[in-house]
Order: C-alpha cells, then structure tokens, then sequence
C-alpha cells in the first residue's frame, strides 16, 4: 500500500516539477561540459539568460533563436529572431507561446522574452560606446517596443482576461572585457487597451538585473579558440495588481451561474470590486520577487548554447498565488554575420 510523505513530493504534481528541475539542471550541466570540449569560435550579440546586457548585432547581421522557459505551472517556448540595421542598432521580434498551459505569474520571464504569450517587437539601440583599453568597453544600450498578448492566461479568480497590446521601454550600461563582463539593468512594461474605456488589464512590470559574467583564464585566447562564459545573474521584479471588466448587467464573478465556482474557489472572494468603477481588482495577481542563479553562454562557430536556473531569494505574490522556486531556462541560437566571420 502506497505511502504519502507530507511534504507532498510523492503527489503527481510534485514529481512532475521535481523531474523538470532536474532535467534543466542536467541540460544545463552537459553543455557547460560539452562547451569545454568545442575547439573554435565565437559569434556577437551574446548576452545573459535572464538578464539586461548592452549587446547588439552588427550591420547586416542576425540571429536565430530558440528558447524553453520553465516556472512554476507552465512551460514555455520562445522563438526570437534579430536583425542588425545599423552598428549599433538591431531589431527583433519575439513570440513565446505556452507549451503546457497553467496559472503563472504573470510578470516578464526575461529582458528580452515576455512571460507571457506575446508577440513582441523591440528595437535595440546603443548609443554609448567607449573603449577606455585594449579589449575593454563601456557601453549603454535602449530598448524599447511594443507587444500585443496571442493567448489567453487561466487563472483560478476569474476568467481569463482579453488580450490587450503593452509598451516596454528599458536601458542597460555595462563593461565588456575579455575576462569578464558586468551589466545592470532596468525595464518597465506598461499594458494598455484596444480601445477606449474600461477594459481588462494584464499585470504591469517592472524589472531589474544584474549579470556578472567571467571567462576560465584557460579560455582567455583570441578567436578561434572556445569562447565560453559564465555569468551569475540576480533579477528583481515588481509586478502590479490586474484588473477585470465588469459587464453592466452581466455575470461577473461569484455570481450567477458562477456561484458554484465561488465555493470551490474562494480566489473568487479577493476579487473587490473599487467605488465608482467599472472594473475588478484581481488581489490574486502580481507581487514583488528576486531571483538568483548561474548561467552560461558557449558559442562555437556560427552557434550559441545558452542555459540557466534561477533559485527564488524573495518571493511575496499577492493574495493567494503559488510562489515560485526555481525558473529555467535553455537555449540555442544562430548567426549570420555577414562577410565578417
């Protein structure tokens, strides 16, 4: 006769996250490893996991990209492609969709990918650069562009809210040697409506990072030998209340037909309707947490690897949401760099 340990590790839902985090955290072992092996190569525009760096591809370049996210209650899948229009400016388009559907946080999963369904475009500009010695460089890149949500989110407090377009707009400063990398960053993303009046909206976010980077001084050599490089990052975010239109006249959570819903889920019982408004603050949504972990970057030829895990620090939800303990991530990319190798 099966027995149950109290912590719940032994329920379905358990095994299935503990068997996830493992597989991440082997992934990400076998490339490190596997990048140690590689014998040349290097490509630009390499950045960190998660967070805020000041990269950019050069003119005529671009990048192919692919990504499996993982937090808690939803995998992710995130195609991303880049273009380099000037030197120091690029553009990209991103649309990471849910590859198994479940109620997440809905604030961003990376500088660069959304954390949730979007189609995302942004333009990367760099307009600081100095080199202050041989191999080194100060920068200061802008991002900013817009998205509009593809899917809708499920969630246990109402139903799922309308697809609505978002701003983003962010800025990272940075210093680029051949040792070692660091970068700090801030970005905001806004949501905003289809049209006017009173509409349904997603969480805003605000998120910050810092990425310290280092190369093995084994590796320390000019092309073509490995470039491999290992970062531990530290994001922050503030992610803030959604809200949810309320129909004149209409069912809206709790009641009518939904009664039922409303005891098998007292969620329902934190939705508080404000005064003189025509919408629902939804007190289960948004909260402020920080995130920390290794991660690294191996490109060999015209190919990247990427792969990290971030380990929760802090992690407060509003109202009665899962927390989150580990995120992850692995990715593979590929350039074309023009005439330049």
């Amino acid at each position: 006769m099966p027995t149950h340990r109290e912590d719940g590790t032994n329920t379905a839902k358990g095994r299935w996250r503990l068997r996830l985090a493992r597989l991440a955290i082997k992934i990400v072992l076998s490339v490190m490893i596997s990048c140690v092996l590689v014998t040349s190569g290097r490509a630009d525009g390499h950045s960190p996991v998660f967070s805020f760096s000041t990269a950019t591809l050069g003119k005529g370049d671009a990048s192919f990209e692919t990504a499996m996210m993982w937090r808690e209650g939803a995998v992710m899948f995130g195609p991303r492609v880049v273009y380099g229009v000037r030197p120091n400016l690029q553009l990209s388009f991103a649309s990471p969709f849910h590859v198994t559907h479940g109620e997440h946080p809905t604030g961003r999963f990376t500088a660069m990918m959304p954390g949730v369904p979007e189609a995302e475009v942004l333009a990367g500009w760099r307009f600081y650069h100095a080199t202050p010695g041989i191999g080194t460089r100060n920068e200061a890149t802008l991002y900013f562009g817009g998205s509009a949500t593809t899917q809708k989110l499920p969630r246990s407090d109402s139903p799922p809210l309308k697809r609505e377009p978002a701003v983003y707009a962010a800025l990272a400063a940075g210093r680029v040697a051949r040792s070692y990398d660091i970068w700090a960053g801030v970005g905001y993303q806004r949501y905003g409506e289809w049209e006017t009046g009173i509409s349904d909206h997603q969480s805003n976010t605000l998120l910050s990072s810092l990425a310290v980077g280092w190369r093995p001084p084994f590796l320390n050599k000019g092309y073509p030998k490995p470039d491999l490089r290992l970062f531990w990052e530290t994001t922050g975010e503030e992610v803030g209340l959604a809200r949810l239109q309320r129909t004149p006249g209409g069912i809206t959570p709790g009641h009518g037909h939904d009664a039922q819903s409303a005891v098998a889920r007292p969620f329902l019982s934190t939705i508080i309707p404000p005064p003189f408004s025509g919408t629902s603050i939804l007190r289960n949504s948004g909260g402020t947490a920080v995130f920390s972990g290794p991660s690294l970057l191996c490109t060999y030829k015209n190919f990247a690897f990427q792969g990290g895990i971030l380990f929760s620090l802090f992690d407060q939800p509003n109202g009665y949401q899962p927390r989150e303990n580990v995120r992850a991530a692995l990715g593979f990319s590929y350039y074309i760099l023009g005439r330049r190798k």
